[in-house]
């Protein structure tokens, strides 16, 4: 962003009654490589510029967007933001962020990603789908290979003197295969994220495609009951997710958050630690700075058990007391920021999965929920679809689907008896597998 911009942009709302001000600016370059049936499918460009206003005076806040910046985008944006803020409805809590400290160095741009060529890029969505299907004869067909690649830069600027600047690449490779046998198919995905193509494996992705199809072959439905339960490490990811609106100081505010009040007791068991940590590269949602400029820092919500605080932008913070936590986020250009997770972990422990399983004894090894995302978000009560694998005597003994799990996501946090070392980032949501005591299964 040049300065000259958001000097214009003071001089508009100087010349308009004044006010302070805050721009953000944000170019994105996006690649995307799809392939099918030994060819590239599609290929996707797209280059934006992206640009949010936010003006606060009188206790009020307007924001507008534009995708030009030149000096008759910008007017328009200072007219509208004024106007909204005139007509909005006061709140001591509006206004920018107080003055924070120095922004961290969080390595988040690869060079390299700027020296491969288009060509590579789509022959290795190609080679992740004969990678897949080579793996084993019963890998009949890929549904999707793809590669998507996003290279991007973002400022800040507000009239307190903040300023920030990064730039960031992101690429991931995704593929989609189904293993047949008989009259039987089942599907299984693979991904890698790097800062880099370079850092993309194709033979790890696509033998993890083929895995977790191959390994739901035969699958039947279990008998109805209770059953300790080991959550493989996605699965905790997709249970973790459905804890997010709680930890979030806006939904605590309204009433809508399952720890809301609760702040200092113990809602989860001890070995569970859950912290939003921007600062990690290898977590998609790492930045050095929020979406208003405050420093990121990691936030521990969960420690031991105990619930610590919950995340807060400027605004929200005011309002609970706590200040911000550099939790403001940007869900895209015509949205107002507002308060939002970057990196949300569950810290890993020390026991392998298959230790996990061993301690199990006989139980379900959970793979994927199905629908978990329709958990009560106050209540954090589910009946969710489930596929897994049985556990016999501490060991993988068969896959399992067409079955429902029910039961309370705070209730599964406080059954947990112990963590896995298999921590993974699945996007800006990142867990180890866990042991839980039980859940509660309706099979046959």
């Amino acid at each position: 962003m040049a300065e000259g911009r958001f000097d214009a942009v003071l001089r508009a709302v100087a010349g308009r009654g004044g006010g302070d001000a805050e721009l953000y600016v944000a170019r994105t370059r996006t690649r995307r490589y799809e392939a099918r049936e030994g060819r590239l499918d599609g290929i996707f460009f797209s280059d934006t510029l992206a640009l949010g206003l936010r003006l606060f005076r009188g206790g009020r806040m307007g924001f507008s967007y534009g995708f030009r910046g030149d000096e008759a985008d910008l007017s328009r944006m200072v007219e509208e933001a004024l106007f909204c803020a005139d007509a909005s409805d006061p709140d001591d809590a509006y206004g920018l962020p107080d003055a924070g400290g120095a922004h961290p160095a969080v390595a988040l741009f690869d060079p390299t990603c700027e020296a491969v060529t288009e060509e590579e890029k789509g022959q290795f969505a190609r080679t992740l789908e004969s990678m897949t299907l080579a793996l084993d004869p019963r890998m009949k067909r890929v549904r999707s290979a793809s590669v998507h690649e996003t290279v991007g830069s973002v400022e800040i600027r507000n009239s307190r003197g903040t300023f920030g600047a990064r730039r960031d690449s992101r690429c991931t490779g995704w593929v989609d295969g189904v293993a047949e046998e008989g009259a039987e198919g089942q599907t299984g995905y693979g991904f890698g994220f790097a800062r880099s193509f370079r850092g993309l494996a194709a033979e790890a992705i696509a033998g993890e495609a083929a895995e977790r199809a191959l390994r739901m072959l035969g699958a039947a439905r279990p008998a109805s009951g209770e059953y300790r339960a080991v959550l493989e490490n996605v699965a905790a990811a997709e249970l973790l997710e459905v804890v997010v609106p709680s930890l979030l100081a806006s939904q605590v505010a309204k009433g809508k958050s399952m720890f809301a009040g609760r702040v200092g007791e113990q809602v989860a068991a001890g070995c569970v630690t859950i912290a939003d940590d921007p600062l990690d590269p290898l977590g998609s949602g790492a930045e050095p700075f929020d979406g208003e400029g405050t420093a990121s820092r990691r936030t521990d919500l969960i420690s031991g058990g105990a619930l610590r605080g919950f995340l807060a932008d400027a605004f929200w913070g005011r309002k609970l007391g706590t200040g911000t936590t550099g939790a403001c986020r940007r869900p895209g250009p015509k949205a107002p920021p507002t308060v939002g997770i970057s990196n949300l972990r569950i810290a890993p422990g020390d026991v392998p999965l298959a230790g996990l399983c061993e301690a199990a004894g006989d139980g379900i090894l959970l793979t994927e929920f199905l629908g978990i995302h329709t958990a009560d978000p106050v209540s954090g009560d589910f009946s969710v679809g489930a596929s897994g694998i049985r556990i016999t005597g501490g060991r993988l003994a068969g896959p399992l689907h067409g079955f429902a799990v029910s039961g309370n996501v705070l209730g599964l946090l406080r059954a947990v008896t112990a963590v896995g070392s298999d921590f993974r980032w699945f996007g800006n949501v990142g867990a180890p597998s866990l042991l839980v005591r039980g859940i509660a299964v309706g099979g046959d």
